[in-house]
């Protein structure tokens, strides 16, 4: 494999946007997958697999492929992120494993708005965790601000 030339190379990075990772980079979407992976295994466990667990499997792979990309594109200069808040616990009618899958979902939200950079990239994973929530009828995240669209 033959290598690139050094404007090869900066061309490479400039049209991908994305810089080369560090370990700590690295380390951060590690920690994200992670969580996806603990959502996805209590899902699975949860759910009968039927369109609607389909479809919010669907939501969760797309919004952790965002989240990765958040990271590596890193903070947008001049960004102003849409505000999503720390999801307030679960309806008091929902099971107890259902409670569970909310609490994950809490759990990968947290991870979301402390590892990723506020970038559009970040709204869309957010955007997505909400849309695979209200796939499973789990109380949704909280209402977006508007006045931050």
């Amino acid at each position: 494999m033959s290598e690139f030339t050094q404007e090869a190379k900066a061309l490479r990075e400039r049209l991908s946007r994305y810089p080369q990772q560090t370990q700590e980079g690295l380390a951060q979407i590690l920690k994200i997958e992670f969580e996806f992976v603990q959502l996805f295994d209590i899902i699975l466990r949860t759910y009968l697999l039927d369109a609607q667990v389909h479809e919010a499997i669907a939501y969760l792979e797309e919004s952790r492929d965002w989240a990765g990309l958040s990271l590596k594109r890193g903070e947008q200069i001049g960004y102003k992120r849409t505000d999503y808040s720390k999801a307030s616990g679960v309806s008091s009618d929902s099971s107890e494993q259902v409670e569970s899958v909310a609490s994950r979902f809490e759990i990968v939200l947290n991870t979301l708005l402390e590892r990723c950079k506020p970038n559009r990239e970040m709204d869309f994973a957010l955007a997505r965790l909400e849309d695979a929530k209200k796939a499973l009828n789990i109380e949704a995240v909280p209402v977006l601000n508007s006045s931050a669209m």
